[in-house]
């Protein structure tokens, strides 16, 4: 399996918030869909300079012999989401990037700490360690898949 850097990715990419789930237990912290792609590893750290904002982490890997688009991503815990690099310049291209991500077939896209990862905006409600959030993907033929990111300390 071949991995892809997220500059890569960055240029493939075309450039009323629910209540969180009742049973954050159940969620699963990573799972295929039918187009043989899967979320895991998913991480959501608190801010430490602004209590409104969440940082999170996580791989996604399309196992499948198709490319296939990932259209948007979206959480209860978050009003906006919104793409991040660390040590990069943002640019709407990069704030966007989650919107029309290309997922390269039989590729692994890691989101790490040091990188390119998701800026959860406008938390209304105090994130506890350990919390389970649900986050879900969304992709161009209308599939989805819906995981647990796991709250940690603020990085």
């Amino acid at each position: 399996m071949k991995r892809v850097s997220v500059a890569f990715a960055v240029l493939l990419s075309l450039s009323a918030v629910p209540a969180f789930a009742q049973d954050t237990g159940a969620l699963p912290v990573a799972q295929h869909n039918r187009q043989k792609i899967v979320v895991l590893d998913g991480t959501l750290a608190p801010s430490k300079h602004d209590d409104t904002r969440a940082n999170a982490y996580f791989t996604i890997r399309n196992d499948d012999d198709s490319d296939h688009l990932l259209k948007g991503i979206t959480s209860p815990a978050c009003s906006t989401i919104t793409a991040h690099h660390t040590n990069q310049e943002q640019t709407q291209a990069t704030n966007d990037l989650f919107s029309h991500l290309a997922l390269p077939h039989n590729s692994d896209m890691i989101f790490p700490v040091s990188g390119y990862h998701l800026l959860c905006g406008g938390v209304q409600q105090g994130l506890q360690i350990g919390q389970k959030v649900p986050f879900t993907f969304e992709f161009l033929d209308g599939d989805s898949i819906t995981i647990g990111f796991t709250v940690e300390a603020a990085k």
